[in-house]
């Protein structure tokens, strides 16, 4: 298993390892030779999430429609994994092509909950709480997600930050500037592996199991939690796990891993001299 891979296994989702990402390899081959576009996988995708949308709408009348929503949501994932595999296999990366398919994620969650809102008593205020609620997804997310760029970006030997490349769309700036912030930002650790790149895999070895346990944020994990709050028969519970519950669960993780990279650059330091410099 190799670490500079664009989904390094060391660090991913259990769920992807297991289920979405052997789907979306088996779906590969036939994608590449019908020659569709990534972008038209993450506009399926997030097409499945609006049918996933209308089962939930249901969800109060029978576990069956709560089960086919969850599933069609599997589905989302599939495509989601399927568009990357997709643009990096025919060559079709872009940064637009980012852009669309972390719309299209976010988009496929609006069209899922929005229709569980509607179902229940005094909407608009459970719509103030799941308003709130996506403020707090969108900024786990993209702490999460720069967490991982920094660590993969780590693993492919570069210790300061990587510019996003522009869309041309003019809509990433935000997104961009808030991964950067809360995740993959320079930190200690970057000048202690930039001073001693030998130490690199000690780091790695160190932290992959922190960063992999990081996936309680990822969008697998909500599709999770958002089918048992609709089985035990109240939704709100998804928000309120979003906003108390992963965001101190967030807290405690992203303290584990600063306490974990401070651990690795102080070994670093206390080494002698003529150990760093191969002496």
């Amino acid at each position: 298993m190799t670490t500079t891979a664009a989904r390094p296994p060391v660090i991913e989702d259990p769920t992807n390892l297991w289920i979405v990402h052997p789907l979306s390899e088996r779906l590969l081959p036939a994608a590449l030779r019908a020659g569709i576009h990534p972008n038209a996988v993450s506009f399926a995708g997030m097409g499945l999430g609006m049918l996933s949308g209308y089962c939930y709408w249901h969800w109060q009348q029978g576990p069956l429609w709560i089960l086919a929503g969850f599933v069609l949501m599997i589905g989302w994932h599939i495509m989601d994994g399927l568009d990357g595999k997709l643009a990096r296999a025919s060559g079709k990366t872009s940064p637009l092509g980012r852009v669309i398919d972390g719309v299209c994620d976010y988009l496929a969650f609006f069209f899922v909950l929005v229709p569980i809102v509607l179902t229940l008593p005094n909407w608009p205020a459970v719509l103030a709480l799941a308003t709130v609620s996506g403020v707090f997804h969108a900024v786990q997310s993209a702490w999460y997600e720069g967490e991982r760029e920094a660590w993969k970006r780590r693993a492919r030997g570069i210790f300061t930050t990587e510019a996003r490349p522009p869309s041309g769309a003019g809509i990433e700036g935000i997104y961009n500037l808030v991964e950067s912030r809360l995740g993959n930002a320079a930190r200690p650790i970057d000048g202690a592996l930039a001073a001693d790149p030998r130490r690199l895999p000690a780091y790695l070895a160190a932290t992959a199991p922190l960063v992999r346990r990081l996936s309680v944020l990822s969008a697998n994990n909500r599709t999770i939690v958002i089918a048992l709050a609709c089985f035990a028969g109240n939704p709100r519970l998804y928000w309120y796990w979003e906003i108390i519950g992963l965001t101190v669960i967030a807290a405690v993780m992203a303290w584990n891993l600063r306490r974990r990279e401070a651990e690795v650059a102080g070994a670093m330091t206390r080494q002698p001299e003529s150990a760093r410099v191969g002496g």
